[in-house]
């Protein structure tokens, strides 16, 4: 039996203001709507927050007090997720076709 093998990535980073103190988590998950993205900043004090644009997020971010150079471990973060994300989508968009075709 094959041992299972985890993910490479993750969903979610943890975000530490300038003190070093976590702050929180950005997470980038799937949305219900097919081929859209959730992300989500999840503030140990405030909450959950539902962000529109990796803009707005890195400007919550600053206003939240987390260094420059995190916030540009968030964009990379960000940028890696989404394009795993995006790839998982092609893949499922053309097994399924395939799939459509071969039932013709």
């Amino acid at each position: 039996m094959a041992d299972y093998i985890k993910p490479t990535y993750t969903s979610s980073l943890d975000v530490k203001d300038k003190n070093g103190d976590i702050l929180g988590a950005v997470c980038v998950a799937p949305s219900k709507e097919i081929g859209k993205r959730d992300i989500l900043l999840m503030d140990e004090k405030t909450g959950t927050q539902s962000v529109r644009s990796t803009t707005e997020l890195i400007n919550m971010l600053s206003k939240k007090n987390v260094s420059f150079e995190d916030r540009k471990l968030v964009l990379d973060f960000l940028a890696e997720r989404l394009r795993v994300l995006e790839q998982e989508l092609a893949f499922n968009t053309l097994k399924t076709l395939k799939e459509a075709e071969i039932k013709k």
